[in-house]
């Protein structure tokens, strides 16, 4: 059983997984990485986890609540090759492979004394500068996940939508002033509205405009919001994106999305994964 939840769409679900990249990606991090987290790996590179709680006796509530894996990037910034803004951010020590983290606390394989390819993990807290030796090796770490009984359900998509006028939403979407309408607003026309020619017409104005200003608009997050929708649309919507030349430039702009203003290439990359899923036709 696939410790992942398989969606297509995940956020933390990198390319798979070549021996080119993990050559790469050990070279620049000067380590063998565990051959067990290179296997699971090959199946899934990084991801959301179905079994998110592991338990340990050392913490407050008895386990702790983990919600993905970094895979193997191909360039910093991606999955288990933090870049170096974070790493001075957050005074990340490069004795470490961090495979999970939310700033503030970190799951990570411990180099610090060790030279070999299955070294301990950590919890690591950046507050309290707490390290807690949570397991002896990756294949205990993922043998010790268990299913979280709160845990939510996956992704579904609610049939109860706020309505919206379509002048309001031009209007919005022109000025750049009202984030929520004209996130939610496309949101809106995408899911409800057949009339996907005015729907993608809107969406790469805007997003010409935002890119034209982009630190004005505060663009990267609208952009990721828009790229949501799209994702809605597909999992919703029985849609041929091909019918709409609209769709071509948009994509073409956003595959292209400014690496300085991209941040862990997250416009990019999320682009690529839905044209790809788009020129494939695989239904996930």
């Amino acid at each position: 059983m696939s410790i992942f939840t398989g969606e297509y769409f995940d956020n933390y679900r990198l390319e798979n997984l070549s021996s080119r990249m993990i050559e790469a990606a050990e070279k620049k991090l000067k380590v063998k990485l565990p051959a067990a987290y290179v296997e699971l790996m090959k199946e899934q590179n990084g991801g959301e986890l179905k079994l998110k709680k592991f338990a340990h006796k050392l913490f407050e509530d008895g386990f702790i609540e983990i919600d993905y894996l970094y895979g193997i990037g191909q360039k910093s910034g991606e999955g288990i090759l933090i870049d170096s803004y974070t790493r001075r951010e957050w005074s990340l020590s490069n004795k470490f492979v961090y495979l999970h983290g939310d700033s503030h606390n970190w799951i990570a394989l411990d180099y610090r004394r060790y030279t070999g390819d299955n070294p301990p993990l950590v919890y690591l807290d950046i507050d309290t500068k707490e390290k807690i030796r949570i397991a002896e090796d990756f294949t205990e770490f993922i043998s010790r996940l268990t299913v979280l009984e709160e845990q939510s359900q996956r992704y579904e998509i609610s049939n109860n939508y706020e309505e919206f006028a379509r002048e309001d939403i031009e209007e919005a979407l022109s000025k750049g002033l009202d984030k929520y309408k004209m996130t939610a607003g496309l949101n809106y026309f995408g899911l409800i509205d057949d009339d996907l020619n005015w729907f993608f017409s809107q969406m790469l104005d805007s997003i010409k405009r935002m890119m034209m200003d982009i630190r004005t608009y505060e663009g990267p997050f609208e952009i990721d919001c828009y790229l949501n929708i799209i994702i809605d649309i597909i999992r919703k919507k029985n849609v041929d994106f091909n019918d709409y030349p609209q769709t071509e430039e948009l994509f073409e702009l956003l595959t292209n999305f400014p690496p300085t203003l991209d941040y862990k290439s997250m416009i990019r990359n999320k682009s690529l994964k839905i044209k790809r899923y788009l020129a494939k036709g695989e239904e996930r």
